[in-house]
């Protein structure tokens, strides 16, 4: 939480995807920090209570599905939603296994991103 919002963290090495997920999100009373690698994003999550993580899933530096995994080896259990544009069936077989909240297939549709978000956020303050 932050400001007393939910904190979202984007991970994507396009500027304009987190640009432009900062700009939906926030009037949707949903606070954003951004990084573009795996390994920056690692450095947020030290030092931010993040309530949801949407990654791109290539990336350079650190894979969204490297991510994941360090994720899981530091126990960390905060909702992820993975977006890609080159899902293939091995891909997302693997990516469930691995305990992702959704994957969402890219171009973003932002009328189906919010929802899925909200959900996710319900979830975490379930558990």
């Amino acid at each position: 939480m932050k400001n007393g919002k939910p904190l979202a963290l984007i991970i994507d090495d396009e500027s304009s995807i987190r640009d432009l997920m900062r700009y939906t999100f926030e009037p949707n009373n949903i606070e954003v920090i951004a990084a573009d690698n795996g390994k920056a994003a690692i450095t947020l999550l030290e030092n931010n209570a993040v309530d949801v993580i949407i990654t791109d899933l290539l990336m350079p530096t650190m894979t969204g599905l490297a991510f994941i995994r360090e994720m899981k080896k530091r126990r960390i259990s905060i909702p992820i939603i993975i977006i890609t544009a080159y899902g293939n069936n091995e891909m997302v077989r693997e990516i469930i296994e691995e305990g992702v909240f959704k994957l969402i297939e890219k171009p973003l549709d932002f009328d189906v991103l919010i929802p899925i978000v909200h959900e996710a956020l319900e979830l975490k303050n379930k558990n």
